[in-house]
């Protein structure tokens, strides 16, 4: 259902640096499919705020940054990324994940 949607999106924001990962775009696309209406309004704001080098350390061992956004409940979604020399965004991974309280 958001598959096509979200493979524009990916398009759009490629044209601006961002560069995805083929592991970052499988769990994208494969958990794309389940996601509701809204959650891709979310997955594009997330590009934005890569976009302003938003985010905290992602404290994983690309040390690269990490945005995250709450979605329904205790869920969230994250996407991380590391800055590179050309000023692009290279995209690693993402998560669609519960957060712990």
């Amino acid at each position: 259902m958001h598959l096509e949607e979200i493979d524009r999106i990916i398009e759009e924001y490629e044209k601006y640096n961002l560069i995805f990962s083929d592991a970052s775009l499988k769990k994208i696309r494969d958990g794309c499919e389940s996601w509701k209406n809204d959650w891709v309004i979310v997955f594009k704001k997330q590009l934005r705020r890569i976009k302003k080098e938003e985010g905290s350390p992602a404290r994983d061992r690309e040390n690269g940054i990490r945005v995250t956004y709450p979605l329904v409940k205790n869920q969230y979604m994250a996407i991380f990324y590391k800055k590179q020399t050309n000023g692009s965004y290279y995209i690693y991974n993402f998560k669609l994940g519960i957060m712990e309280i």
